[in-house]
């Protein structure tokens, strides 16, 4: 997957108006993951991503404590790093995970999901749907 199709597909299913915004939300979310991951973690989990995006990134420090974080601390720090809403910040945080983790890239938020607490496990193993068609909506039949 190329940076235009990664950031393509969080842009729309992120409902994201341009490939900036785009490119700010990937950062936002893999900022503060990386303030989860031991340094060797998130370098695997980053080094594969398309260079626009991994450059907005701060570089692993491997001296710094890694912090043990709830979800529900997680997903606030995304969302005051975003300026957005709770609801907001949790529903792009999801969209993220989920591109990165379809994307075809060596290692994924999923694949380093066992070195966080456990009740962000599931958020960081969520994954895209496959399809991109929008459902239809079932018609009442009219008598």
């Amino acid at each position: 997957m190329t940076q235009d199709d990664l950031l393509a597909r969080i842009q729309l299913r992120g409902r994201l108006h341009g490939r900036n915004e785009s490119r700010r939300v990937a950062a936002a979310v893999l900022t503060v993951l990386g303030e989860l991951l031991p340094a060797p973690a998130y370098r695997r989990l980053i080094d594969p991503l398309p260079g626009e995006v991994r450059h907005r990134l701060p570089e692993p420090d491997t001296s710094r404590i890694v912090e043990i974080v709830d979800l529900g601390r997680f997903l606030t720090r995304i969302a005051e790093r975003l300026y957005v809403d709770g609801p907001d910040g949790a529903f792009l945080t999801r969209v993220v995970l989920g591109e990165l983790n379809t994307a075809g890239f060596p290692v994924g938020p999923a694949d380093v999901a066992h070195l966080v607490s456990a009740d962000l496990r599931p958020l960081l193993r969520s994954r895209a749907p496959t399809t991109t068609e929008t459902p239809t909506i079932a018609r009442r039949a009219t008598l």
